[in-house]
């Protein structure tokens, strides 16, 4: 159990982490595999704005809208989802960052805001549906000095794969299939 204890520090699993990142750093076909990672997510619709999200062996996530919006208030609106997931990445990749310079964190919240253009979404309005700025907003008490704090803080920011999805142009390909 000592041991156990010993390779983790925040929950994070040091070897593991570690382990793979040695891999990555010298077997070019794992590097090469890696880059190119596919995760999964599928979304069923229940009624009105609700729907599910479902991956790997976890349970689901719902979505829905606010009343004012037309949902029944069920579950965070997918709009919101999208800024947890931003928040959420960041707080893994704060959590990596400081177990593998061997700092103690004690409470991480991050907070993540922005603003919809809801005539936009519902096509009575010329402009940009999604959000056009998304503010993040990181509390910490951790047992670092500030340079190595502020080099974690931009690691898990500018490192995360979410903000980066966001921050970066990405193509979205869509099909359908008429089911019976």
């Amino acid at each position: 159990m000592a041991e156990s204890q010993a390779l983790r520090l925040n929950g994070v699993d040091l070897q593991t982490v570690v382990s793979l990142a040695a891999k990555i750093d010298t077997d070019p076909e794992v590097a090469a595999e890696l880059a190119r990672y596919g995760r999964k997510v599928r979304v069923r619709w229940v009624d009105g704005f609700h729907s599910q999200a479902y991956t790997r062996d976890v349970p689901p996530h719902a979505y829905d809208e606010p009343e004012w919006l037309g949902g029944r208030n069920r579950a965070m609106a997918a709009s919101e989802a999208l800024l947890g997931a931003i928040g959420g990445c960041i707080a893994v990749g704060f959590a990596a960052n400081a177990a593998l310079r061997e700092v103690r964190v004690h409470e991480l919240e991050i907070e993540v805001e922005g603003t919809i253009d809801i005539p936009s979404f519902l096509g009575l309005g010329e402009g940009n549906p999604g959000y056009s700025q998304v503010k993040v907003t990181i509390y910490v008490n951790a047992d670092a000095p500030p340079a190595l704090l502020e080099e974690v803080v931009h690691r898990a920011v500018n490192l995360s794969p979410v903000v980066n999805t966001v921050r970066n142009p990405v193509q979205v390909e869509y099909s359908y299939k008429v089911t019976r």
